[in-house]
């Protein structure tokens, strides 16, 4: 009995003729790093959403998204309690992490590996080597040109 009075006053509760199914247009309010975000629906009827889950559809990537950038809210099933909202739109995109299994492929104008650091070594890159003897030996050097947009941790 009292869950279906509890579901009588939702049902009074939610804005009227919303259509549960659809998916409205809103702009990022406040990113909280973990995944979700305040939102400012511009339909009036849903007004501003507080820590909606940002759902990409694409296992093991995470972002951070700056206040102002666009997005669409959706309701998983047509259930309110179920609310989420899509990243449509490339503005506001701050930074986009990816832990993979699988082999990666990355055009980006700069890359971290496991958090930044020291530049990374490509072949063909020069590297410096002193109190070396001529013949076989392991050596360790520094290296001295390594790429500028790629670093690793």
């Amino acid at each position: 009995m009292q869950e279906r009075l509890t579901n009588a006053i939702k049902q009074l509760a939610r804005p009227a003729h919303l259509d549960y199914l659809a998916l409205y247009p809103g702009s990022i309010l406040k990113d909280y790093e973990d995944m979700h975000v305040d939102v400012q629906v511009d339909d009036p009827r849903l007004g501003a959403l507080t820590r909606v889950p940002i759902w990409l559809g694409l296992p093991g990537v995470s972002v951070k998204v700056s206040p102002g950038a666009r997005v669409l809210v959706g309701f998983h099933r047509g259930d309110p309690e179920q609310r989420y909202c899509d990243l449509w739109r490339g503005e506001g995109l701050r930074e986009v992490r990816l832990a993979a299994s699988v082999k990666v492929m990355v055009d980006a104008p700069i890359v971290e590996l496991a958090g930044g650091g020291p530049a990374v070594a490509r072949v063909g890159d020069q590297i410096q080597v002193s109190g070396v003897q001529p013949g076989t030996a392991t050596v360790t050097g520094t290296i001295i040109s390594g790429s500028s947009k790629t670093s690793s941790g």
